[in-house]
């Protein structure tokens, strides 16, 4: 059985048992990506026409379409990709190829909803393994109405987890790994002030402080070269904080920590003086009984003395 393997993330790569597929024409390529990328529903045999060849006349414009079709079966070797009905075609979801679009997606929508401190090891290894298909833009060289459409759209989805690994990465405190999340982020959109703060924050945690500082200089300068304004007061707050080589939260949990270690010193303290004054009278008063046997045994050889002279 023939095994199509096709990747639209960056460039177009087509395999057809693992090895490339070339000679594919033009229009026989736009037509299969276009019906890949709308997988999920069925397409009038006119409407293909008119968006492929729409200065064709009707007639033409269908022709056209079924000889590009039968290009395309006979090219990939199948006549199992697609269905056709009276008037419509579609893919063949149970029998079409592999495609990386697809299971970007559905790894996207099956942990879309899950907030990323949430997210468990297993879940986050999931998304990064679709984010790792994000090769690329979808189809980088094309720049028809359709591809521009989804090509945002997968964008879209593709900042969300990242956003989500970020989240998950900055709660497990792993810095690196976050820290080449976010800037993956800042290459799409370089004012998202939310990824900015989160990176000062990774960056502080992980003991860089400089870097931390000059991640708040990025964000000040993408703030207002996009949008002409200054950074937030939170995304400030947080700057004097690490400028004040105050981490986040810091501050408040080792004045935390010091009470709790005072106390407890205290407490250690108070059970070591009455230990001590314990001692110390079990000390005076065996001094006393020593000093009572001292006492008695000096008095004896006088006793003794006086029964030998009698």
């Amino acid at each position: 059985m023939t095994r199509l393997e096709i990747r639209l993330f960056g460039q177009i790569a087509i395999q057809r048992d693992r090895e490339p597929l070339s000679g594919l024409s033009g229009k026989a390529t736009e037509l299969l990506c276009y019906l890949l990328l709308q997988r999920e529903r069925g397409h009038a045999r006119e409407a293909l026409a008119s968006l492929f060849w729409p200065d064709a006349p009707d007639p033409l414009a269908k022709k056209y379409l079924r000889q590009t079709i039968w290009r395309l079966q006979s090219k990939l070797a199948s006549r199992d990709l697609l269905v056709m009905q009276a008037g419509w075609i579609r893919i063949n979801q149970d029998m079409g190829p592999w495609l990386d679009v697809a299971e970007f997606e559905r790894t996207y929508y099956f942990h879309r909803d899950v907030p990323g401190p949430e997210l468990t090891d297993r879940q986050a290894q999931a998304l990064e393994a679709a984010v790792v298909l994000y090769r690329g833009d979808l189809i980088e060289s094309w720049y028809q109405d359709w591809c521009v459409y989804e090509r945002d759209r997968l964008q879209l989805i593709y900042l969300a987890m990242l956003e989500q690994l970020l989240a998950h990465c900055e709660v497990r405190q792993y810095h690196a790994r976050g820290v080449a999340y976010g800037q993956r982020i800042l290459r799409y959109d370089p004012a998202r002030e939310c990824t900015h703060r989160i990176l000062m924050r990774l960056y502080h945690q992980a003991g860089d402080r400089t870097a931390a500082l000059r991640q708040y200089e990025r964000c000040a300068a993408a703030m207002a070269q996009h949008f002409n304004v200054h950074p937030s007061h939170e995304t400030v707050a947080l700057f004097r904080q690490v400028r004040g080589d105050q981490p986040e939260g810091a501050a408040r949990e080792a004045a935390a920590t010091m009470r709790s270690g005072m106390e407890h010193s205290g407490d250690l303290l108070v059970r070591l003086q009455a230990s001590l004054d314990h001692l110390q009278a079990a000390l005076t008063g065996l001094q006393r009984q020593v000093q009572q046997q001292v006492t008695l045994v000096s008095r004896r050889p006088n006793v003794v003395g006086r029964q030998e002279a009698r």
